[in-house]
């Protein structure tokens, strides 16, 4: 724990990839995550991960990114696994996370004792969030001891020494050198990015803005790691309290380097049980099929709904916790 409530969620010894950065403001959540996966020179990093679960739920709204393991044999993404892990479960925030730290518990450990190389091996999920309008920090945890015969596990929320709700965590291999190298030097990175964050929520300053802001950062960090394991690209995801000043909504930003991707895909999402980001991808093309009808001038332009009825009906409603 260092000044500014600030939680460095990375443990010494441990390989931990990757950079994630949390910040809980006043009237909003922020969550970057890097997009780099590492292959231990295997084969060549890709920077195409997306590390970021959006969760809406009967008492809140969250953010969910990871430090740890990147990607399965199968070439599973974690976000798309935790996402199925919380399909069709309309639960509370903390019991959803609880169903989650108990899938994490079974599933994560075959996956990770593949991973090669010696010493201890972590996955950190992390999870910034407003329950009951709250601001809450939450860590599910699990590592891996060298001899693969141990595993720790922990899920938590999380309260700084003064009792209060941490405004800031960094986690991963970028974390350690954010809490290292530039929190040595000093603390400006963490004053220009809350001070940014508190315009944002007083109204004066744009969430691109911000996000821009983090994207630089993420940017910086990768440009100062000797390992390489923070990977150039990022994604930006931010929410705001429901009776905030910005009555809710937020959005996310693709980012290759510091440049605003023009093409922003969806992130895995749970909204009270559905998942968002599957109906996304059915709706999106009927809508955008019927907007071109209607621009090209064809008459009796009307929306399919049997159609859009027939692919809604093959969405998957129930829950999956098998990590593949």
């Amino acid at each position: 724990m260092l000044g500014y409530d600030v939680i460095i969620y990375t443990e010494a010894g441990t390989k931990l990839v990757t950079l994630i950065v949390t910040v809980n403001g006043p009237e909003s959540i922020w969550l970057l995550a890097d997009r780099r996966l590492s292959f231990d020179g295997s084969r060549k990093p890709r920077d195409d991960a997306i590390k970021i679960l959006a969760l809406e739920t009967t008492d809140g709204v969250a953010l969910l990114g990871y430090a740890g393991l990147g990607l399965t044999a199968r070439e599973t993404e974690p976000s798309d696994w935790m996402s199925g892990v919380l399909r069709g479960r309309n639960f509370p925030m903390e019991q959803s996370l609880r169903v989650l730290a108990k899938a994490a518990k079974a599933q994560l450990p075959r996956h990770m004792i593949q991973i090669p190389g010696k010493g201890w091996l972590s996955h950190n999920i992390v999870v910034t969030s407003f329950v009951c309008e709250k601001a809450n920090f939450y860590t599910i945890d699990l590592s891996i001891s060298p001899n693969r015969d141990k595993f720790p596990f922990r899920h938590t929320r999380h309260v700084s020494d003064i009792g209060k709700t941490p405004r800031l965590s960094v986690a991963g291999s970028g974390g350690a050198l954010l809490a290292s190298e530039f929190q040595a030097e000093n603390k400006k990175w963490i004053r220009e990015l809350l001070c940014i964050i508190r315009a944002h929520d007083r109204g004066q300053v744009s969430p691109h803005a911000v996000s821009d802001n983090l994207a630089k950062l993420n940017h910086e960090v990768h440009q100062s790691m000797v390992d390489q394991t923070v990977g150039p690209n990022c994604i930006v995801a931010w929410r705001n309290k429901k009776s905030g000043a910005h009555n809710g909504g937020g959005a996310h930003q693709f980012y290759t380097g510091t440049t605003r991707d023009k093409d922003n895909p969806s992130l895995p999402s749970i909204g009270c049980g559905i998942d968002i980001s599957a109906l996304a991808e059915i709706t999106a093309p009927i809508t955008i099929e019927l907007f071109e009808r209607l621009r090209s001038g064809e008459s009796n332009s009307e929306l399919d709904t049997g159609k859009l009825d027939t692919e809604v009906a093959r969405l998957k409603t129930e829950p999956d916790e098998k990590l593949s």
